[in-house]
């Protein structure tokens, strides 16, 4: 977006500025601005050189709202190509509303020689709030970066588009296509048809109702069980709740034909799934924190097994989903275990570009990550949101890291993934102050 010449082109004499050797994240205070009952002079008028300069702030009633409550306020741009976020904060310095997020110069009015908004008097959940001094201060904002970087804890998740499995609660084979059934981040359950050599999700389909598999009545000790090629059964044998299970196929007359055993320590199979076509099964298999789904597919059959036959078999996919509800950073990559969470900063401090137009020297602000509804976003410490990072839902916590001085990693989650994001160009914006005024 442009930023209207026409601020560009103001003289310091027609401009009224503020003194501020070092700004920091709230520029410094201006004297309280008076509350015009009459419209604003269409020429600001000039200041004395001797006159000590004021923030370009005035305030008056507003015609377009309740006329006892309304403010108008009125701000010189800094020269930035940028969105504009403006908040209200009370005497104490909380941040009781957000009167602009990331708007461009055409969501405010051009007066003369600054920009012009209004204010209510309401704070952010539509409330009257309470007479007394306010203040308005913002940022432009210009050429931050947001990117992806990576995912974690999850193998599902591998770009964008990539459903959000928290964990997979059956598997099913429908008219050939195997059905992935999930439970998602908010409670949804639905399922994916999913590829049957590579295992990625593709469309999404309402998940199926019913018994899994019918056979499930006459097989005694049984987890789960599927159909196979040839009229043949797969089914889960888990006689001892504390023994190793065993996985089975059997012929119509229930003779035993081939065998997968687990060992003691290894993930245990919970679903399983068939080909009817192919010597193919799929299983999702269970442990402490880990969830994986696996393709095997047969390599051979002996007969030397104690128990019967005993089978070979590949694994032609695997992914995991790792449990990872406190992880933390390990070597500065997040780990589910171990490490130390603690050391991550819930806010950094970011230098800021200068005012050219305020002769300020270069100010700060302290960042934090801010996580609603609809995604996350970069904001002040104390809550003003200066840029959308994600529209990922559902986010139930953020990490935040330091690459460089410019740039700043978010790491965040729902629950079923970590996703990372990095942010650059934080030195890209310019702070803007309003001044104090008084709700009346």
């Amino acid at each position: 977006m442009r930023i209207a010449t026409l601020f560009f082109a103001l003289t310091l004499s027609t401009l009224v500025a503020q003194e501020s050797p070092m700004p920091s994240s709230t520029p410094s205070a201006s004297p309280a601005p008076s509350i015009a009952p009459s419209p604003p002079p269409s020429v600001a008028p000039l200041l004395s050189p001797s006159v000590a300069p004021s923030p370009a702030v005035s305030v008056e009633p507003s015609p377009s709202v309740a006329p006892a409550r309304a403010i108008r306020l009125r701000f010189a741009l800094p020269p930035l190509d940028g969105s504009i976020s403006l908040g209200i904060y009370d005497a104490a310095g909380k941040l009781v509303r957000v009167l602009h997020r990331e708007d461009a110069v055409t969501d405010f009015e051009a007066g003369h020689d600054a920009l012009e908004t209004s204010w209510d008097g309401h704070d952010d959940a539509g409330q009257a709030l309470p007479n007394g001094k306010y203040h308005a201060r913002g940022y432009v904002v210009g050429g931050l970066k947001v990117e992806g970087v990576d995912y974690f804890f999850n193998d599902w998740v591998t770009d964008e588009n990539s459903p959000h499995f928290l964990r997979l609660t059956q598997l099913w084979m429908e008219s050939g296509e195997l059905l992935l059934e999930a439970e998602m981040p908010g409670g949804v359950k639905t399922a994916f048809v999913c590829d049957q050599t590579t295992g990625l999700p593709g469309a999404e389909k309402a998940a199926p109702t019913g018994v899994h598999c019918q056979h499930i009545p006459t097989l005694p000790n049984v987890t789960d069980c599927a159909e196979g090629r040839e009229g043949t059964i797969w089914f889960i044998d888990s006689p001892d709740p504390q023994a190793p299970r065993v996985v089975k196929q059997v012929a119509p007359n229930r003779e035993v034909l081939r065998r997968l055993e687990y060992p003691p320590t290894e993930l245990q199979p919970e679903r399983i799934e068939a080909s009817p076509t192919a010597e193919k099964i799929f299983l999702l298999e269970q442990g402490s924190g880990l969830q994986r789904f696996r393709g095997l597919e047969l390599v051979k059959t002996t007969t030397d097994g104690a128990d019967g036959p005993v089978s070979d078999w590949k694994s032609f996919l695997e992914k995991k989903i790792v449990a990872h509800r406190d992880f933390s950073f390990v070597s500065g990559k997040p780990a589910a275990k171990g490490g130390n969470s603690s050391a991550a900063p819930a806010k950094i401090s970011q230098k800021l570009r200068a005012d050219p137009l305020q002769n300020d020297a270069p100010g700060k602000v302290e960042l934090a990550v801010g996580i609603d509804e609809d995604g996350s976003y970069l904001q002040t410490a104390d809550g003003l949101p200066l840029r959308t990072i994600s529209d990922t839902p559902h986010l139930t916590r953020t990490v935040l890291s330091r690459p460089n001085d410019g740039a700043l990693d978010v790491f965040q989650d729902d629950g079923a993934v970590v996703e990372q994001y990095r942010i650059s160009n934080l030195a890209e914006m310019i702070a803007f102050d309003c001044g104090d005024f008084e709700l009346k």
